[in-house]
């Protein structure tokens, strides 16, 4: 009968479920988990690894997993207050209290994701925090990102030259034009788009009977997010044409 006791209980332990929670990774928000106040919490990311922890080390005892790329964390426990054996109710307040304070977090993965986390320890049992990428967030950020990462001459003067020649660069697509674009004296003829920038191509044309002088500040009205602007040729005399090639930010 005792035998048959203790491989129940062993049973009851080795098939206990332990929770967690599912939170999208979301690099525009901090995330607010409530995590085991006294026992140590796993983190981990799905199908990534955590590749660094920042954070205030005094707040925190952490163990790393090196092999699965998680974490385990668990807040560092309060100094005891001495106010008298008496007042040892008080005492163990104070420890609670110390013990439930925020843990701030930032954690970065190998495959670049960054995620704040904001850990409220409470008095509960430890579950595991499962963070998941967002496939359309993630698409997001990232266009967020190339609209403000920093440009470099070369980029552009390669684009402008491209233009020029009516060649698509690699990383860049050809974009079909709306028939709108086929009207007044600008026409827009070609477009090419990468990730950060676009590459417009203008057909301008003297159907007028006197000569026209055109001006860098004159073509660039109405042209958001100009980044360079190239013109062929500035003296059309009646009846001459020439192009425009124009690099402005993708996004």
């Amino acid at each position: 009968m005792q035998l048959i006791s203790r491989f129940m209980m062993f049973l009851l332990a080795s098939t206990t479920v332990h929770a967690a929670m599912v939170r999208p990774i979301d690099e525009k928000k901090v995330l607010e988990i409530s995590i085991a106040q006294e026992e140590l919490t796993r983190i981990k990311v799905e199908d990534d690894r955590i590749l660094q922890v920042f954070g205030m080390a005094g707040e925190y005892v952490l163990e790393t997993d090196d092999h699965q790329g998680q974490i385990f964390i668990r807040p560092l426990e309060g100094r005891p207050v001495h106010v008298g054996e008496h007042d040892s109710r008080i005492s163990d307040a104070l420890v609670s209290r110390s013990n439930s304070k925020p843990i701030n977090l930032t954690i970065t993965t190998e495959a670049g994701h960054t995620q704040d986390l904001r850990l409220i320890p409470k008095k509960q049992a430890p579950e595991a925090l499962i963070l998941q990428v967002n496939t359309e967030i993630s698409k997001e950020i990232e266009k967020e990102k190339q609209a403000h990462s920093p440009l470099f001459r070369e980029e552009v003067e390669e684009l402008i030259h491209a233009c020029q020649e009516e060649r698509i660069p690699l990383g860049y697509r050809q974009v079909p034009l709306d028939l709108s674009t086929l009207q007044g004296p600008h026409l827009l003829v070609r477009e090419i788009q990468g990730q950060k920038l676009r590459g417009l191509t203008y057909r301008v044309q003297n159907n007028s009977q006197d000569v026209w002088v055109l001006s860098e500040p004159e073509l660039a009205k109405g042209l958001p997010k100009l980044i360079a602007l190239l013109i062929s040729k500035k003296t059309l005399n009646p009846g001459e044409g020439t192009d425009v090639y124009v690099a402005i930010r993708a996004n």
